[in-house]
């Protein structure tokens, strides 16, 4: 039997609160977009840019330029709808160490109606979809929350 670390079931575990099992239509409509042009697009002000990382992973490295730390907490969805105005079909992406949780959290929004949410390729660090956002050499911003 496999056994997963501390970290990942914590992880898994708060997506799961903040997600709860739904019998919700598929996840169609989730794009999948390169960091560059996701950058691109959020310092314009075209997307909003949301990095779902925790705390110490933005204290860590930074947070991606033009992205919104929101971490993936019972709060998520009142942070997120406040960002957004309520509006499920501003365009959103979002972004995390490799692509598994944003992934996630563009799916299961997709499910519940929101019309225009990316998964950044690769995440932060690189991953199964892409080389990531260190890799393209695109900047950080130091992390200045607790």
């Amino acid at each position: 039997m496999k056994t997963i670390s501390r970290r990942r079931f914590i992880t898994v575990a708060t997506v799961m609160a903040v997600f709860p099992a739904t019998a919700m239509a598929r996840d169609g409509g989730v794009k999948v977009m390169s960091p560059k042009e996701v950058h691109d697009r959020a310092v314009k002000g075209e997307i909003l840019f949301v990095d779902v990382r925790t705390p110490q992973e933005w204290r860590q490295t930074g947070v991606p330029e033009g992205a919104k730390p929101i971490e993936l907490a019972p709060t998520f969805l009142a942070k997120l709808n406040t960002l957004t105005g309520g509006d499920k079909s501003k365009p959103v992406a979002f972004i995390c160490a490799t692509g598994a949780r944003s992934d996630y959290v563009a799916k299961e929004l997709a499910k519940r109606g929101w019309k225009n949410v990316i998964d950044v390729a690769g995440g932060v660090f690189g991953g199964p979809k892409g080389k990531g956002w260190k890799a393209e050499g695109l900047p950080m911003k130091p992390y200045g929350g607790k």
